[in-house]
């Protein structure tokens, strides 16, 4: 296990997962009475927050323990379709509150934010194609065969 494995985009997709948990424990909604966190107040879609947000987590630990490029890979491309399966999710709960008299609060905006960092991570994740240790200038084709 190596974190400097870690590049921006897994680092990103991790912090909006942690960020993602945390903002469903804060209140996303002021009733008349009072406060509902995330997990309170939406049904199903917290559920299915949680489970994304821990795919972005997932995403880092697999870029640190394996060796080979294919799971953290699948594990961005995952991490880009579900978050921006997120992002949507968010924002349906930010225009339209489970309940009539319910004002949106903080942590449904942080929710929001988180959504966007782990669409955003896993994007980046995807992008960052490079061999840390080879000149930048040093083409695919030309890198030496690794000796047996």
């Amino acid at each position: 296990m190596d974190l400097r494995r870690l590049r921006a985009g897994e680092w990103i997709a991790v912090a909006g997962g942690i960020a993602l948990i945390v903002s469903l424990a804060l209140p996303w909604y002021d009733a008349p009475t009072e406060a509902l966190t995330g997990f309170e107040a939406l049904t199903i879609i917290d559920v299915l927050l949680t489970l994304i947000a821990l795919l972005a987590l997932a995403l880092g630990v697999l870029q640190v323990t394996q060796d080979a490029p294919a799971k953290p890979v699948g594990a961005a491309v995952l991490t880009v379709v579900f978050g921006a399966l997120a992002v949507l999710l968010v924002l349906f709960r930010l225009i339209d509150a489970p309940a009539d008299g319910l004002e949106v609060r903080a942590g449904a905006w942080l929710g929001l934010v988180a959504a966007i960092a782990i669409t955003v991570g896993g994007w980046r994740s995807l992008a960052a194609e490079y061999v840390r240790g080879l000149p930048p200038d040093l083409e695919p084709e030309l890198r030496p065969t690794p000796a047996p």
